[in-house]
């Protein structure tokens, strides 16, 4: 601790503080208009000026440590007087700019921290005239920037740059002079620059010169939960208004996965939990058309017709959009009433192969690591994956790795991201040749002795079966395979097993694992951390990045064909454990079907019910058309959902759901952190929590049956289900409602209540057993289907910045559908001179199996002979009316991400 000597007042402080946090930890006021507390300070707008004795001048005590023995003063003649002088001229900006403005600001009401400054030093009226900037950039569809409101504090650029994003679409631009200002590269216009609307720096403006287009209402109360898109599991502050309405979202500056940064979705997506087409009621299925019901008449049909396909004759799909509570209530619904383990979810469509990978050669399906070990690590390896689309959070902290601390980034991905402008070396395999390309990593490791031996002989197996396979892979014959060049393939080995500071992550999307070798791509990752040693450690690890909100907890909840919750076999022990836990004797004690073969069983007249839950089966498999067909076949449909969508409108009954902002509960992020989810406003219409609906039909049916399970649905609260799955499943015994309110998100496994939570898994043990496994792979065919002369293209899918997936959900979100409501392909430029396609023509795409219509943009990012189309269905128009429904042998996950396509010019 320092002894310090504030205006009189002796105190003690931390090391390692500036002056400004003494202050503010003394209880002593003092102006501060660009120091945002979660950045660094800037020293932008010196109104934090403080006189110190030995110290020439008046320093910004924002930008100053504190020395032991200081003496500071923020109130004496002359520093009081000079902070004055500034807050005079910040003070004439605005009242000139703003004399003649209609909107007749108030000084006061509106600028709430200039205000407060400007009272405690007595200025009402400023003595200078300063210039006017009447300059308002409004390209934004979202937000505007106008000048007649800014001080210059410098906030927004901070956050955009190295306070928060690490993206730099803003900065200050004729800094120091009269026009200075803040504006884009070339002062273009902000939609030209490369801002993607995450909106950090209107979160972080004093003084509403950044502000949304439509003002929001005043609030009347905030809800800290969790973000309902992606796996990134980011912090929201939601504010609601006197009529329960969502009026904005704010980001959480003590969530401890985002760190107080959100995305473009995040801020700005969550108006479709009010939109018009929401659910409002159960709807039957009468003379061909969905009619209005209550709840009673609801669950009556429901009871009866679902009795009649008990057994391997029911499938359900649970939904990674609900919370742990909601799948793990569904699960026990479909194996305890329905007697089914056809049960599955989305992440066979995403990270089955990773899962699967990760279970047999190390014994736990979850990332190793955490977003901190990103910001640690000294070499980041990203691999089939657009985390600035998919992940933009994430992938903040990534490039806070490499832009602020020196990390090596290796990008490996046939398609040029935006991640590759700050990487130290692009890699661009053709697309289905990773195994090839990380056997040839694998080997320059062992020919240049960077292999970690000791980690090898004590923490692994099968280890010289594996090298055997490695062998033949040479650099010459991998770049002939791949592509990449040899140096470049070297230069990947040497950087990820000796990385110039602690050590290396491994990180992967869905570029690796939708292929029909998805699981041989995804073990031969693995391998790599293996054979350098890269895992238990800080700073180290392997993330497959989970693309839905809860796609992690969705698994860990048992929304599985093969697991209890906890990844406890349905062959195992653990049968009998969860059938006495249930009071069951007849628990089904075989593995069911994954969603892939459900869909195939449909097609074959094996399952005759489906119970779809949050998910949207016609737009999320591959080959639609036949996808559709198959599911016109079932007997009984049920969906369970908050919008009607492609697969509602087939169902024979549709149940009204409630979506994240109406219900309690918990999500599990991509980096293993179970958080709470909290009730924001009231249920839409009749809608209902899933956990709920499935309670209240499981008694209905018990009561029905008389199968005197109605104490096994009993569920008060949320909090109850959570505990019934944490009893059960050890790696969350140490997790209850209270810690997560008190603590914030807590990593599994947590085995007791005294356990902190895991950081980082595998620094002693592996679940497997006391060693991990190395699987050799060879290098199979690229895809199942190639370019001919009928369809000479490679298409490739995935995600697009403003959309979530199939797009059901953004779709009802102005803002988002402001930035991106055409669907669009990319294109290599020569591609399209070679198709007589120009830049913005209407375009179709044709594969084998059906056809889209979209808009063709030229993209330097595309190789020649390759096009890209995210998955989201605008216009009628989706990626999956093409793609390919051949399947990895091992996780069954569908081939998405290659299939063979043609491309011709239409008049739209």
């Amino acid at each position: 601790m320092l002894s310090i000597n504030i205006n009189g007042h002796q105190m003690e402080v931390p090391e390692g503080i500036t002056v400004l946090e003494a202050i503010n930890s003394s209880g002593t006021y003092i102006s501060q208009l660009c120091k945002d507390p979660d950045m660094k300070p800037i020293g932008a707008c010196r109104t934090c000026l403080v006189k110190i004795d030995g110290v020439n001048g008046y320093p910004a005590s924002c930008s100053t440590p504190v020395n032991d023995g200081m003496q500071i003063w923020t109130e004496t003649p002359d520093v009081r007087n000079t902070r004055s002088g500034v807050l005079d001229l910040t003070l004439s900006m605005l009242l000139q700019d703003n004399q003649n403005n209609n909107s007749s600001k108030n000084i006061e009401k509106d600028y709430q921290e200039l205000s407060t400054a400007l009272k405690h030093h007595g200025i009402k009226d400023s003595r200078w005239k300063s210039r006017k900037r009447h300059k308002t950039d409004d390209s934004n569809p979202v937000f505007d920037i106008a000048m007649s409101d800014c001080i210059l504090c410098g906030r927004c650029v901070q956050a955009c740059q190295d306070g928060h994003q690490f993206i730099g679409a803003i900065d200050f631009l004729g800094a120091g002079n009269l026009n200075s200002r803040i504006g884009t590269f070339g002062d273009r216009p902000l939609i030209e620059s490369n801002c993607t609307t995450c909106g950090q720096c209107l979160s972080v403006c004093p003084t509403g010169a950044i502000r949304t287009k439509k003002v929001p209402k005043s609030t009347v109360k905030t809800v800290t939960t969790t973000c309902p898109y992606c796996g990134v599991g980011c912090g929201i502050k939601a504010n609601m208004s006197s009529s329960d309405r969502i009026i904005e979202v704010m980001d959480d500056p003590e969530n401890q996965s985002s760190l107080g940064m959100l995305c473009v979705k995040g801020r700005f997506g969550y108006n479709f939990v009010h939109h018009k087409d929401r659910l409002t009621h159960p709807l039957i299925r009468k003379n061909g058309k969905l009619r209005k019901v209550d709840w009673d008449t609801a669950f009556d049909f429901l009871s009866e017709k679902l009795w009649e396909y008990k057994g391997p004759q029911f499938g359900t799909l649970c939904s990674a959009k609900a919370t742990n509570e909601d799948g793990y209530v569904q699960q026990k619904f479909a194996r305890l009433l329905m007697n089914s383990n056809n049960i599955d979810h989305c992440t066979r469509l995403c990270h089955s192969p990773s899962v699967l990978a990760m279970l047999e050669s190390l014994g736990s399906g979850a990332t190793s690591n955490s977003y901190i070990d990103y910001e640690e690590a000294g070499c980041l390896l990203i691999i089939g994956s657009d985390a600035n689309s998919n992940h933009p959070v994430a992938a903040a902290r990534m490039r806070r790795a490499v832009i602020e601390k020196g990390a090596k980034l290796i990008v490996i991905n046939p398609r040029r991201i935006e991640m590759c402008d700050y990487a130290d070396l692009w890699l661009r395999p053709r697309p289905g040749t990773d195994v090839a390309l990380l056997n040839g990593i694998a080997k320059v490791i062992l020919d240049q002795n960077l292999a970690n031996f000791d980690f090898i002989t004590n923490r692994t197996e099968n280890f010289d079966e594996w090298k055997e396979v490695i062998e033949k892979y040479s650099l010459e014959y991998v770049e002939k395979i791949t592509g990449v060049p040899a140096s470049d393939i070297v230069e990947a080995a040497k950087y990820y097993a000796n990385p110039p500071f602690s050590g290396s992550c491994l990180i992967w999307g869905m570029g690796i694992t939708q292929h029909t070798n998805g699981t041989a791509n995804a073990h031969s990752l693995l391998n790599l951390s293996l054979v350098t040693g890269q895992l238990g450690i800080p700073g180290a690890g392997i993330s497959p990045l989970r693309g839905q909100n809860n796609v992690q907890g969705c698994g860990d909840a048992g929304c599985l064909p093969d697991n209890f919750p906890g990844y406890q076999a349905i062959e195992s022990d653990a049968y009998r454990k969860f059938q006495k836990a249930w009071g069951a004797n007849n628990l089904p004690d075989k593995n069911g079907l994954v969603v892939t073969e459900m869909v195939k069983a449909i097609d074959a007249g094996e399952i005759k019910a489906m119970y779809v839950t949050g998910e949207n089966p016609l737009l999320s498999e591959p080959d639609l058309a036949h996808t559709e067909e198959t599911f016109k076949k079932l007997e009984l449909l049920i969906v369970q959902d908050i919008f009607m969508h492609e697969t509602a409108e087939l169902a024979d009954i549709v149940l009204p759901a409630t979506s994240f902002a109406e219900k309690d509960g918990t999500f599990t992020n991509s980096e293993r952190r179970v958080q709470r989810v909290k009730k924001l406003v009231k249920p839409v219409g009749e809608s209902r929590p899933d956990w709920q609906i499935f309670s209240q039909l499981a008694h209905v049916m018990s009561d029905r049956y008389k199968l005197n399970l109605n104490d096994q649905f009993s569920y008060k609260n949320t909090s109850e289900i959570w505990d019934e799955m944490a009893k059960l499943t050890p790696m969350f015994k140490g997790i209850n409602y209270d810690r997560l309110e008190s603590e914030g998100g807590i990593q599994w496994p947590c085995p007791d209540i005294n356990h902190p939570g895991t950081r980082y898994l595998y620094q002693d043990d592996f679940p497997r057993g006391s060693r991990a496994k190395f699987f050799p792979f060879e290098q199979g065919i690229a895809a199942q289907e190639m370019p001919n002369n009928k369809f000479p293209l490679i298409l490739n899918t995935g995600r697009t910045l403003y959309h979530w997936h199939g797009g059901t959900i953004t779709k009802r979100s102005d803002k988002l559908m402001a930035r991106s409501s055409e669907l669009e392909v990319s294109i290599n430029i020569n591609d399209g001179s070679t198709y007589n396609i120009k830049n913005g023509d209407w375009v179709k795409v044709i594969s084998r199996r059906g056809s889209l219509e979209a808009r063709a943009i030229f993209d330097t990012k595309m190789e020649p002979g390759q096009i890209f189309v995210p998955f989201t269905k605008l216009k009628n128009s989706a990626a999956n009316f093409l793609t390919n429904s051949a399947l990895d042998e091992s996780s069954k996950i569908p081939e998405y991400k290659v299939c063979a396509v043609r491309i011709r010019k239409i008049r739209k």
